[in-house]
């Protein structure tokens, strides 16, 4: 399984978690467990992903090339478990509940 679809499938598990309230089993008490974390460089690129910036302003802010933004924005999209900027923000706010 690929990292991306783990936490998609982590993502829905903790989902269905919740609807069972109080609930505990051994596998359930994993769901906290940390998962694939993002660098601190996809974290940023992440976070003005999400503020609207286009994958140029993106590359002229932090000095790298449009192409590197791209591709560090696909390394974040399968490592959350989307598939484009839409999803982006409420994967990274699920992320950030975790942390």
């Amino acid at each position: 399984m690929t990292p991306g679809k783990a936490t998609a499938e982590a993502t829905r598990a903790a989902a269905l978690a919740a609807q069972c309230e109080d609930a505990r089993t051994p596998l359930l008490s994993t769901l906290g467990a940390p998962s694939v974390r993002l660098t601190k460089r996809e974290q940023e690129i992440a976070l003005m992903a999400v503020a609207g910036n286009s994958s140029k302003t993106i590359s002229e802010h932090l000095t790298l090339s449009v192409r590197t933004v791209d591709n560090r924005l696909q390394h974040i999209y399968l490592k959350l478990g989307v598939r484009a900027r839409a999803d982006l923000a409420k994967a990274l706010e699920y992320e950030a509940g975790r942390q």
